[in-house]
């Protein structure tokens, strides 16, 4: 158990966290260049699914591993999401700029299912059920689309195969931008404020609901990132100069 040799692999480790955070925030800066600059015609499903499938530590830390698809989970959790009404219409009132409709029409909605065990805060073993419901960029979120989310939430309450104490669901509806002509969703928002929990909107028992827009979810991703880039660095500085001294001491030893 060479001391030397330990703090080298302790400070790879530091390195290989350093490589990956520097590549979340070229990810993340690349993502909101899209939000701003292509979002028209770059963002149909297949582009931005790819993005956030391969990047889902967007969403926050506890968000950095979905996994992969479950068919059978995924598959009634779209069946419910299709029932309910009038959920791909597209009007004026959901975009800002009504020239902006065909080019909106011609995309979709983004949705993602994921059925993951975890353990809750008591220590119990249950399902963490995480749906992603992610409106095409053209569309400003509204009061709308929050109703949307209510009744999707209603839905899966009343199915029997997700009636089991051991699903623990997170409803989340992202898209671009809430409308600056909203008001309700603002509303529930500053109602939830004091739990501390971005975008969350709804917070009942065995389900939580939540509403995000890329500026928020990219901002929040950005300072905790610099935030920990600077830690690594920090702790990557000072094992350089313990490990220089170890190893001139280890050095100067006679062997």
């Amino acid at each position: 158990h060479c001391p030397v040799c330990s703090g080298i692999r302790v400070q790879f480790g530091v390195e290989y966290a350093i490589e990956i955070l520097l590549r979340r925030q070229m990810a993340a800066s690349r993502l909101r260049a899209l939000m701003n600059d292509h979002y028209r015609e770059v963002l149909e499903t297949p582009d931005l699914q790819k993005i956030i499938e391969n990047n889902t530590w967007l969403f926050g830390p506890g968000y950095e591993t979905l996994g992969a698809e479950e068919d059978t989970f995924t598959k009634i959790a779209k069946d419910l999401r299709d029932k309910i009404p009038q959920i791909g219409n597209i009007g004026a009132d959901d975009i800002d700029d009504e020239a902006d409709i065909p080019g909106a029409r011609r995309q979709t909605d983004l949705f993602l299912a994921r059925r993951i065990p975890t353990v809750d805060s008591n220590g119990h073993k249950v399902y963490r059920c995480v749906i992603i419901e992610i409106k095409r960029p053209s569309i400003s979120l509204n009061v709308k689309h929050l109703r949307q989310l209510d009744d999707y939430a209603s839905i899966i309450k009343k199915h029997p195969e997700f009636s089991s104490e051991k699903m623990r669901f997170e409803l989340i509806l992202a898209g671009r931008q809430i409308s600056s002509a909203d008001t309700e969703i603002k509303s529930r928002l500053n109602g939830q404020i004091a739990r501390g929990e971005l975008g969350l909107v709804s917070d009942d028992p065995r389900m939580k609901r939540y509403v995000l827009n890329w500026y928020t979810l990219l901002d929040s991703f950005e300072l905790a990132n610099s935030c920990l880039l600077e830690q690594l660095k920090l702790k990557r500085s000072l094992f350089e100069a313990s490990i220089k001294q170890e190893l001139v001491e280890e050095l100067q030893a006679a062997h």
